[in-house]
């Protein structure tokens, strides 16, 4: 029995799905899985798939369902019934990532299931990649709204190779051809909410939508 929800953060990429998951873990009780960390975690050990993984996000390509997969439910299996609310950011990006996804512990996992998309302009998304910053210790991410100079785990901010423009533009193509479609597999559990706008505004946005997935706010 799953008794966890699990959150799917769905957008392009710099929609904002990082912020928004560091604002649910300020305030809701929630586990955070980022895809993009769990694959930079294998690139950093610098294991034989780590490598195949580097190779392929260095040009701005979508590492294989096979990989994405096997990383993805070990780690909801690790965690599943003990987290109240599980947020998957950045999975499942395909109509076969999903299928799998909603597979997992022989389908238990399905109704369990929402999505929470985030609507941002594409040069407004380019703006913001070129702009960002993340932890190389413990993988948050910081926008220009975020007068600060070190995270606060004490981690360095840096800017990653694979968030210039040409590397971006890559992405966004790539996002639209292959992870778009799977919106309309989930319509039956989405809420789509604009990315634009203030941190506070965003914020707003996020808690009306959690609200009507019955996911409360930290007391």
């Amino acid at each position: 029995m799953i008794n966890s929800i699990i959150l799917i953060l769905f957008g392009a990429p710099g929609a904002g799905k990082g912020t928004i998951a560091q604002y649910m873990k300020e305030n809701y009780e929630v586990c955070h899985f980022s895809t993009g960390n769990l694959l930079r975690s294998e690139v950093k050990s610098k294991s034989s798939i780590g490598l195949k993984i580097e190779k392929i996000m260095g040009t701005g390509g979508l590492v294989g369902d096979d990989i994405v997969n096997e990383i993805v439910e070990e780690n909801i299996s690790r965690v599943a019934g003990s987290s109240s609310v599980i947020i998957l950011d950045g999975y499942p990006r395909t109509k076969d990532q999903a299928k799998v996804l909603d597979s997992i512990k022989n389908g238990e996992l399905r109704d369990s299931i929402r999505v929470l998309e985030l609507d941002v302009d594409d040069d407004i998304v380019v703006s913001r990649i070129s702009q960002r910053r993340v932890c190389e210790k413990c993988g948050n991410t910081y926008g220009p709204h975020d007068k600060i100079e070190a995270c606060s785990c004490g981690g360095a901010l840096i800017r990653r190779k694979d968030d210039e423009e040409s590397v971006v533009r890559n992405r966004l193509k790539a996002y639209y051809e292959a992870t778009q479609p799977v919106a309309d597999y989930y319509k039956d559990r989405l809420i789509r909410i604009s990315g634009d706008g203030t941190p506070s505004e965003v914020a707003s946005r996020v808690d009306e939508a959690l609200s009507r997935f019955g996911i409360k706010k930290r007391r």
